[in-house]
């Protein structure tokens, strides 16, 4: 009896270790290699209880008969100190039916090690103590073997997914129009949704949906008859992604919006990050749809060989030198409290619009979305009339009012380029006021993290009045260019939350505060079981 009931606490601990280990597996996507590299990084390691199995050790020479009682009691104490992984952190484990074929695989690897341990510890002295917390440590490799052991199972449900996916756009036959980019797609998909949905029924994949399955979730569960556009982004997680999203949603048209040094850890390169996302361009092409470049923000050398391939391809550009017929100039974009004033020029017609959208890196997305639509036969009049109305994105440089607190959200996501822009529109919207950053920095930018940092350091110090730091050893260059400027009031603060709760102490009325980027748990959460 003492045995059944050691096997079922240590089962029942690990089970709960498992659903919090399962947390960080699902934000990697299961993708076991990068769960190991922040389980490294982090140093996820089982501490507490590890503790007490170490300090169990001598006495299991002196009393081994004991040790199952005092293991099963330390177990039992330290599982009731387990937090609930479906109700923490900025995203809470959602149990969708592939988590809990994994959390159930996983718990059944275990339980036959828990139960064999139960039966031996009796026995075994301290080597069932060392046993015990080795079988603890072990847990994340239970979750990597049980995907592993679920492996074809999940790949013959995604193919029956795409599958399934697929026929219902051949079916359905909408016009797919296709977003990619290192950054900016997001918004400028919701930009041209706006134009495209003002003139004929159209599906979005909503927030940043831009893998297969989630394209073809999207799919299976929205489209319908009536819809007459779909409006895709596609993610690029390494070359050859989005050819592959492209073999299975193929666009009938598309945009790019931007390379950069955006994902390098990813990539190693922005060469190869404009190899990745111009799949989308070359798919397009293959089908002789329009294709739209928004080639400020894409280096020269990048796009230019590309459009001398292929002149057919339309350029968004307020470089008037790189003007052919049928482009389209971004003569004027204007940024005002109220928002950007924008006038695009195309084959002689002037469309002038002002938005209610804020920051200069804005100004090509909503040109590009213009272009696109134009190319797609939405009339000029229309366009405006939607960009006129249109709103940002959610967490992309939006502007709310918090009672006497101006608000700059722009938390999604950062890049240098957005970066700065938010600072630029920080100090437009406060000017007079005190002006606050709350930011974590940048991730993914491979040898640049320093460098980028640093440069905007120095501009946040000249721009902003108090600067929060979140998690502030990730970003030395950034704290240190703004401790050397000696200009802003720099507040160092270990998660967004804490910073959020320092604003609530010490925010003034007509505060502007500009929210710039917030961490996924992976890089901010402190593991400290």
């Amino acid at each position: 009896m003492e045995s059944v009931l050691l096997a079922a606490v240590v089962a029942w601990f690990l089970s709960l270790r498992l659903r919090t280990y399962l947390q960080y597996f699902q934000q990697e996507e299961y993708d076991f290699g990068r769960f190991v590299g922040w389980w490294a990084e982090a140093r996820a390691v089982d501490r507490w209880a590890s503790v007490g199995l170490i300090v169990l050790l001598p006495f299991a020479w002196l009393q081994p008969a004991a040790m199952p009682l005092a293991v099963g009691v330390w177990l039992f104490w330290r599982g009731r100190q387990e937090p609930d992984a479906t109700q923490q952190g900025k995203k809470p484990l959602v149990l969708t039916p592939r988590a809990g074929r994994l959390w159930l695989m996983a718990g059944l690897v275990v339980a036959p090690l828990a139960a064999a341990l139960s039966l031996w510890l009796p026995h075994a002295g301290p080597w069932g103590v060392i046993a015990t917390l080795l079988l603890v440590q072990a847990v994340p490799l239970a979750l990597g073997l049980a995907n592993g052991l679920l492996w074809p199972l999940q790949q013959w449900q995604n193919r029956r997914y795409l599958q399934e996916a697929t026929a219902t756009l051949q079916r359905l036959n909408p016009t797919v129009v296709s977003l990619s980019g290192a950054f900016g797609k997001t918004s400028t998909k919701y930009f041209l949704h706006a134009i495209l949905a003002a003139h004929a029924p159209t599906l979005l994949s909503p927030g940043s949906t831009n893998t297969a399955l989630g394209l073809a979730r999207i799919v299976r569960e929205r489209l319908q008859p009536h819809h007459q556009y779909f409006l895709a982004e596609m993610g690029a997680y390494r070359v050859g992604s989005i050819a592959k999203l492209c073999a299975l949603f193929p666009p009938h048209a598309c945009a790019t919006t931007a390379i950069g040094p955006a994902h390098l850890e990813r990539f190693g390169s922005v060469a190869q990050v404009a190899a990745a996302e111009f799949e989308v361009v070359h798919a397009t092409l293959a089908r002789g749809g329009p294709v739209v470049l928004s080639v400020d923000c894409i280096p020269d050398d990048l796009w230019q060989p590309l459009v001398a391939d292929h002149p057919q391809i339309r350029l968004v550009t307020a470089r008037k030198e790189l003007l052919r017929d049928g482009d389209y100039y971004l003569k004027q974009a204007t940024a005002t409290p109220q928002g950007l004033q924008l006038a695009i020029e195309h084959r002689g017609q002037l469309s002038a619009v002002g938005t209610q959208i804020h920051g200069a890196t804005m100004a090509p997305n909503l040109a590009t979305a213009f272009a696109l639509a134009t190319e797609l036969g939405v009339p000029k009049t229309t366009s405006l009339a939607a960009l006129k109305a249109v709103r940002p994105a959610p967490h992309r440089l939006a502007v709310r009012q918090e009672g006497a607190l101006t608000i700059l959200d722009d938390s999604y996501n950062s890049n240098p380029a957005g970066f700065a822009t938010a600072l630029e529109t920080l100090a437009l919207l406060g000017k007079g006021q005190r002006k606050i950053l709350i930011t974590p920095g940048m991730v993914e930018l491979g040898p640049l993290h320093d460098a980028e940092h640093a440069r905007l350091g120095a501009l946040a110090a000249n721009t902003a009045d108090v600067v929060l730091a979140v998690a502030p050893a990730r970003i030395p260059t950034f704290v240190q260019a703004i401790q050397a400027s000696g200009q802003a009031r720099l507040q160092l603060v270990p998660t967004f939350q804490a910073a959020l709760g320092w604003l609530q102490q010490h925010a003034q009325p007509g505060d502007v505060v500009l929210l710039e980027n917030d961490l996924p748990d992976r890089y901010e959460a402190k593991w400290n079981l």
